[in-house]
């Protein structure tokens, strides 16, 4: 019994170091990369930007897929131009108590040039999965990672704003470019 499971047990920190050994890690250089959030009230839409994404990205070289990516971003760092906006949706986005939205892929699929990444996405303190497509590109040094998805705010207990009586639209279109660069 003990030499069976000694043997599993080599086993398992074979497969473990060899999966290990064949995925390579990128990173995203923040210098390039950046997530932009953008909304829609009856009297004018808006966009908040943030360059301030830590990302990583785990690559196979044998299969030549891409088979992690997860991010984390500040909400903090969301910049629409506009001082009082960005605290007021510090404020309703309850930036102290859940600083962060963060992402991490369960499946990515596809070819170069596109993917269908699924994952659990965590904003507000709620996760849900989600998926969407993305446009990927090898490059001399990493990969180009961009695509656009739409969440609702109350999927995930956020409390729509409102100016002047009058409600933002529900939706939160996000967009995103990525260059992930060899760690």
């Amino acid at each position: 019994m003990k030499k069976q499971f000694l043997l599993l047990l080599i086993i398992s920190f074979g497969y473990f170091f060899s999966f290990a050994q064949t995925t390579v890690k990128y990173a995203a250089d923040k210098s390039k990369s950046y997530v932009t959030y953008g909304m829609v009230h009856p009297m004018h839409e808006w966009e908040g930007t943030s360059k301030e994404m830590n990302s990583v990205l785990l690559y196979n070289p044998e299969s030549k897929k891409i088979e992690k990516v997860a991010l984390a971003i500040p909400i903090a760092t969301f910049d629409s131009q506009n001082a009082n906006r960005d605290s007021h949706m510090i404020e309703v986005l309850e930036g102290i108590k859940f600083p962060n939205v963060t992402f991490s892929s369960t499946s990515i699929t596809g070819e170069e040039g596109k993917l269908s990444v699924t994952g659990n996405l965590v904003f507000h303190g709620v996760s849900k999965l989600i998926t969407f497509d993305a446009a990927s590109k090898t490059t001399s040094d990493g990969f180009e990672i961009s695509g656009a998805f739409s969440v609702l705010m109350t999927d995930y207990n956020i409390e729509v704003p409102s100016m002047m009586g009058m409600p933002a639209k529900n939706e939160i279109t996000l967009k995103f470019f990525s260059l992930y660069k060899l760690k």
